[in-house]
């Protein structure tokens, strides 16, 4: 009797330990005999290299058995790492089915944790099966997630009960559970041991908890293999980590298993270990996640918690967001990849995610400092002409602009023709400081180029300037040395404070955009146009009989325009093909008084051997040549100088 006795309790301890990490257990890293090509057959090898489920006597796994809710409950939380607590929860109070000669102790605790009432324990004996409503509810409330609801759209919804569909929907919402083939739940059917394996397996690749002690899953890219000590170093962000192979240990693939003696450098591996490193389950990943979605921004915060790392960043809209990282992301930085240590604050990156909205790859944009000329501002662009090219960059809603790197200033203040000193990573800019002390927008021609300076004619006086030791030539649109510059050349210039050049601009007159103000228009026998530059440059062209000239979008006659007028002019083969007025209402002239209309207070002025007729403003001033008041009629007939402001005579002086 006393043997059968004893038979009969090997057997049951033999049948427990084909379902948990308990007394009498199988040695994890079993092979099974019926899970070969199994739609979970990974999963299932993962619980047990966790120590979290075992197989049967014989070599089975018995995939498809149903689990009984007393086998959920401690499966769940040995999974959560709480087996050991369970043998340790007090039972005084509680009342269990008669039936129950083992779990006691991880119902008790699943009392504690709110996964089940006390009333409800007399119920569960040790038949009773799961439904998938039940293990939803389980893992949702051992978690400790938040019910939701609206993540069940499932076809068969009425017949998930009330009480239960914020469960099914937060363990949907974290995809911890999905639904079945259909778009069904099946609320009521109950759960295989290879569909519970799928689900808790989850947990741990998510990191809704972390593998139970002493066991580790590490995944990163082959570094290193040493196949004669069976010795593999992978890498991911946390750095390079060792792990070694067990003689008879495999390696899964996507279409069946290989051997560590054939793994390759980069390619990707998950493992699990346990407390010496050693590998109880290995799987080749996917090498190259695919990107769903890029995000940048910059970083916010960039740590490890219990769940893995966390990216928290704030986007060029300036919206805050957070999202959680592989362990295995790659993370560049110059082109280089580095560990998590070299993602600091206030980096600015580009994020790549997956399909689960989970971050893959970190790209790092150091900053860039450079200098240019404003060429146009816009409300979120700025465009920048440096080394004789036009860039144009994003200006993030966060950008600190300063003048002299000292004296805050708003972006709006910025205008055309502004030296400034930016910080650029990414194409997008996040500071900008105004150099008030650059002269920019100066026009000559050379004279005379030495090793240290350069002699330039700027309108009718020769200058001398000093060369800044990093002074930029630009000549056809590209950086060229000094030597290039020729005698006669004209050039746009900058100077800074000491009155050094720091960039020379070679301007090409054959061809090319030019602003500045009417000097001559003469028109026989061909027509002429003289303008000079806001330098004191001053270009002479032939304009071709076919211009267009423009005032406003108009159409006008070359006749029309009136010198002193601003106008923009473009060149083709040295000849002015357009010419464009840019402002002909404020101007100051120099000319003829040829009539007055004192009834209509109008007065007509030769310029250039043309007659202009123009209204007198209200306080107009009229002065001789030695600056005292004279009356209208006195200034007819001699030459004066006239100020046009708003399109009407300002000032009238005798000259």
């Amino acid at each position: 009797m006393r043997l059968r006795l004893t038979c009969l309790l090997t057997a049951v301890l033999f049948l427990l330990s084909g379902l948990f990490s308990v007394c009498g257990a199988l040695a994890a890293g079993e092979t099974f005999k019926d899970i070969r090509g199994h739609w979970a057959e990974k999963v299932m090898l993962e619980m047990n290299a966790y120590d979290i489920v075992h197989g049967y006597p014989g070599g089975e796994f018995r995939p498809n058995n149903n689990v009984t809710l007393l086998e959920a409950v401690v499966m769940i939380l040995n999974t959560l790492g709480l087996n050991e607590k369970a043998g340790q929860v007090d039972l005084s109070g509680l009342q269990f089915h008669p039936s129950l000669t083992w779990g006691k102790g991880h119902l008790a605790l699943a009392v504690e944790k709110g996964m089940l009432t006390r009333q409800g324990l007399p119920q569960i004996d040790n038949r009773r099966l799961a439904s998938r409503v039940e293990v939803a509810a389980l893992v949702c409330l051992a978690l400790g997630l938040t019910p939701d609801s609206s993540y069940v759209t499932f076809f068969d919804t009425s017949e998930i009960p009330e009480k239960y569909r914020g469960y099914v929907g937060a363990v949907v919402k974290h995809n911890i559970m999905r639904g079945m083939p259909g778009n069904m739940f099946s609320p009521d059917e109950p759960v295989t041991r290879a569909q519970l394996c799928a689900t808790l397996s989850r947990l741990i690749d998510q990191k809704l908890v972390p593998p139970p002690a002493p066991m580790n899953l590490v995944v990163g890219r082959i570094a290193s293999i040493d196949v004669d000590k069976r010795k593999v170093v992978l890498r991911n962000l946390e750095g390079e980590k060792t792990v070694y192979f067990p003689a008879d240990k495999s390696v899964f693939t996507a279409s069946g298993t290989t051997t560590p003696e054939s793994l390759s450098t980069g390619d990707r591996l998950k493992c699990i270990t346990d407390g010496q490193n050693n590998v109880r389950y290995a799987s080749l990943v996917d090498g190259s996640p695919s990107i769903k979605t890029t995000v940048e921004g910059v970083v916010v915060s960039f740590a490890r918690g219990s769940r893995g790392y966390s990216l928290t960043l704030e986007n060029n809209e300036g919206d805050r967001l957070t999202y959680p990282v592989e362990d295995d992301a790659r993370l560049i930085r110059a082109g280089k990849e580095i560990d998590a240590s070299g993602l600091v604050e206030n980096d600015y990156v580009e994020i790549g995610l997956d399909g689960n909205d989970r971050i893959v790859r970190i790209e790092v944009y150091p900053p860039e400092r450079i200098s240019g000329t404003v060429v146009e501002v816009e409300r979120d662009a700025l465009t920048l002409r440096r080394q004789g090219e036009e860039t144009e960059y994003e200006v993030s809603p966060r950008v600190q602009v300063t003048r002299n790197f000292i004296r805050g200033m708003s972006y709006g203040e910025l205008k055309r023709g502004d030296r400034v000193e930016v910080v650029v990573m990414n194409k997008t800019i996040f500071q900008i400081n105004l150099l008030s002390d650059v002269l920019t927008g100066q026009s000559g021609m050379v004279s005379r180029v030495h090793s240290k300076a350069v002699y330039l004619y700027v309108g009718d006086e020769e200058k001398r300037y000093e060369l800044d030791e990093r002074v930029e030539v630009i000549k056809d649109g590209r950086l060229v040395s000094l030597d290039k510059l020729r005698r006669g050349d004209y050039v746009n210039f900058e100077v800074d404070s000491r009155g050094y050049l720091i960039t020379i601009e070679v301007l090409d007159e054959e061809d090319g955009d030019f602003e500045g103000t009417l000097k001559y228009l003469e028109f026989y026998p061909t027509p002429w146009i003289t303008i000079v530059t806001s330098g004191g440059l001053e270009l002479e062209y032939e304009v071709s009989k076919s211009a267009g000239v423009l005032r406003d979008g108009d159409r006008i006659n070359l006749s029309d325009i009136i010198p002193g007028s601003q106008v923009g002019i473009r060149v083709e083969d040295g000849r002015v093909t357009e010419i464009e007025v840019l402002d002909d209402q404020n101007l100051t002239v120099k000319c003829r008084v040829s009539s007055i209309n004192r009834e209509r207070l109008r007065v007509t002025l030769e310029i250039n051997g043309r007659y202009f007729t123009y209204s007198l403003a209200p306080q107009v001033t009229i002065l001789d040549r030695n600056g005292k008041p004279v009356s209208l009629e006195d200034v007819e007939g001699y030459q004066v100088e006239v100020r046009l402001k708003d399109g009407e005579i300002n000032s009238i002086t005798i000259i």
